[in-house]
């Protein structure tokens, strides 16, 4: 995953955008996890079986981690998501 500038944003999977990814769908910010807002959590969003099969083997060829704790300790500067450490 990474972050451009401008109008990007940081939820890409492998050079294409997450299939998750909404544009408009929380007041107050251009982008947003579909699954998050679905769901509520970002453990309810890790455990589900549309992240376990369509993002986390993503993150397993990359030694790891998860949407919830990226990006680690830092605030993407596109679109505002914080490592809480929740």
């Amino acid at each position: 995953m990474s972050c451009g500038a401008g109008d990007d944003h940081c939820c890409y999977i492998d050079g294409v955008a997450c299939l998750y990814l909404e544009e408009g769908t929380v007041a107050g910010r251009r982008w947003a996890c579909g699954l998050l807002r679905a769901l509520g959590s970002w453990a309810a969003v890790e455990s589900s079986p549309q992240y376990q099969a369509d993002v986390q083997p993503m993150w397993s060829r990359r030694g790891g981690g998860g949407c919830a704790t990226y990006p680690a300790g830092k605030t993407c500067a596109v679109c505002g998501q914080r490592d809480t450490g929740q």
